[in-house]
């Protein structure tokens, strides 16, 4: 699905250019941020954040604009004509990510309310809704000021994952990673069944068997929250990407390895991220059509 968005961008303009040193300027310099007629204050660091996240980028957007790691999640209402009527962001809880996520949470909120769908019906009659809504910061460069946007990326139940899957000892010791992307259905009453893999991306092609096997023992013990239309809980199959990342063993920040499909995964990977955020395959809130 191609991304949709909202204008205007934000836009983070630091006092000196980036050429000047822009690590070495992180304490003492500030850029602005200019959204609409509003102008807020950041903190250089937030400008850093944004290079660093865009260089970190997995999926390169048109016209020069990165998409980030940075992704942000909404539970919105949505009425009877398809508009958003309350939109609530859901905390950051990478804090790899948190505090760029804060400083565009404003921009987050306001682009998301300008999506419309497609609204559910029943009886054929379109009734009002409610989903969870995922979107992925894009930053663009130009000269020395940044500016964002946010892209529509899917919508779905909430997951809650109670327990995390644990890293496979074998893997860890050959130093294997992987991105398994795993169907579930998510019932009514919020439990997750007919759980199994999709597909798989892992460290030189390996076989990802053990770590499917941890993936499904930890997903059996995770709830959902699903969407509802017209006040009624709906049945939503979902795509759950589950990442085992080794990381930086003294910072403890993930990085972005080389996967390749894995030779015993059943289909192709999805060739863009959703980050870890669940995706509903046949969601009945559907995004209207856009231009940017």
């Amino acid at each position: 699905m191609p991304p949709f968005f909202y204008r205007p961008a934000i836009r983070f303009r630091p006092e000196s250019d980036r050429s000047t040193g822009l690590h070495r300027s992180l304490r003492s310099t500030t850029s602005e941020c200019s959204w609409g007629n509003r102008m807020k204050r950041f903190a250089l660091g937030v400008a850093a954040l944004i290079f660093t996240h865009a260089v970190l980028a997995e999926d390169p957007s048109a016209n020069d604009w990165k998409r980030s790691t940075v992704f942000v999640t909404g539970v919105a209402d949505i009425d009877a004509k398809g508009n958003v009527q309350h939109i609530e962001l859901l905390p950051d809880e990478n804090k790899d990510t948190k505090v760029l996520s804060e400083e565009l949470a404003p921009l987050a909120k306001s682009t998301m309310s300008h999506w419309a769908f497609e609204p559910a019906t029943a009886d054929g009659n379109p009734v009002p809704g409610r989903t969870f809504l995922h979107g992925v910061f894009e930053f663009h460069e130009e000269g020395s000021s940044y500016k964002a946007r946010l892209a529509f990326i899917g919508n779905g139940p909430r997951i809650y994952k109670a327990v995390a899957p644990k890293y496979p000892k074998t893997k860890i010791s050959d130093r294997v990673e992987a991105t398994l992307y795993m169907l579930a259905l998510v019932q009514p009453d919020g439990s997750i069944t007919d759980i199994h893999l999709e597909s798989a991306q892992s460290t030189g092609k390996r076989r990802v068997a053990e770590f499917v096997e941890v993936a499904m023992m930890a997903m059996k013990s995770w709830r959902a929250e699903p969407e509802t239309v017209d006040g009624h809980p709906m049945r939503t199959w979902v795509r759950l990407p589950i990442t085992f990342n080794l990381g930086d063993p003294l910072s403890g920040r993930r990085h972005a390895p080389e996967l390749e499909r894995s030779v015993d995964s059943p289909g192709e990977p999805p060739t863009s991220s959703s980050g870890d955020l669940a995706l509903a395959l046949d969601s009945r809130i559907k995004i209207r059509p856009q231009t940017p």
